[in-house]
């Protein structure tokens, strides 16, 4: 029953610690989420638009880094935003 306890400890910390913090990001991270993807549907028309294009970046970066704790998109983020964004440049290409 001890080792169950010293083991259950650290996560039942992390629930109560990051628990609510997610909670309240959780309306932020879909907010977020729609728009983000509302500028890759534009980009999508119109990709060789470059304001269009730094608009999808932002506001992907300011998705992913609201999904994170520490606020602010990882490398792996920015990797995935340039794959999204070649992805709707492309679609335009094979139409």
């Amino acid at each position: 029953m001890v080792h169950l306890l010293y083991y259950a400890t650290p996560i039942l910390a992390a629930f109560i610690v990051f628990g609510p913090v997610f909670l309240f990001k959780s309306s932020t991270i879909s907010e977020n989420k729609s728009k983000y993807y509302e500028a890759l549907t534009e980009l999508e028309k119109d990709p060789k638009n470059e304001k269009l294009k730094l608009s999808a970046i932002e506001l992907g970066r300011k998705f992913y880094g609201s999904a994170r704790i520490t606020g602010t998109a990882t490398t792996f983020d920015e990797a995935i935003i340039n794959c999204e964004i070649y992805a709707c440049e492309m679609n335009e290409t094979e139409a």
